[in-house]
């Protein structure tokens, strides 16, 4: 009999620690890579917001698309309580520099938001491997992700974004 329970606690043990890294919030830290500040999901979340996190790489048109929708969007709606945090998948820092500075240079200053090289040293997230060009999370004031969407934005999605962004 005590093999029995002991052989159950160590399924247990097991089958817990397997699922307590599936089911950790988000976490993606970093810096800008045009002002260098400190970016930390967890902070911006803190201060009762709900993130709209957006994976993209400044070579592709589709994602360079996206984001410019994403940026009107957030522009339309940045009152209601979110904030968006885009992070550059670009190999090489240069493209996506240049690209994050091109956009700094032709957004307003209360219209813009992080921008962050995931291949940087300084960048760490637990959001695995992107096969995609371009992800969108919505990450809900409690950490949890509420929305995932690979590719290309439908306009259908806006408004799941939108629920998604103020259910909160």
């Amino acid at each position: 009999m005590k093999k029995f329970w002991l052989s159950c606690c160590c399924i247990f043990l097991v089958y817990a620690s397997t699922n307590a890294n599936a089911n950790a919030a988000p976490m993606l830290q970093g810096r800008d890579v045009v002002t260098g500040k400190a970016v930390n999901l967890a902070q911006v979340r803190g201060k009762d917001q709900t993130v709209l996190l957006v994976f993209f790489k400044a070579g592709c048109d589709t994602c360079v698309y996206n984001f410019k929708l994403i940026r009107e969007f957030y522009k339309a709606n940045k009152a209601s309580r979110f904030n968006v945090i885009g992070v550059g998948l670009d190999s090489k820092p240069e493209p996506f520099r240049s690209y994050a500075e091109l956009v700094r240079a032709t957004t307003p200053q209360d219209e813009q938001f992080p921008l962050l090289w995931r291949p940087d040293a300084a960048q760490q997230d637990n959001f695995g491997e992107m096969n995609n060009d371009s992800t969108v999370f919505v990450i809900g004031k409690n950490g949890e992700i509420t929305l995932k969407r690979k590719g290309v934005i439908k306009d259908e999605d806006w408004d799941d974004i939108w629920t998604s962004l103020q259910n909160n």
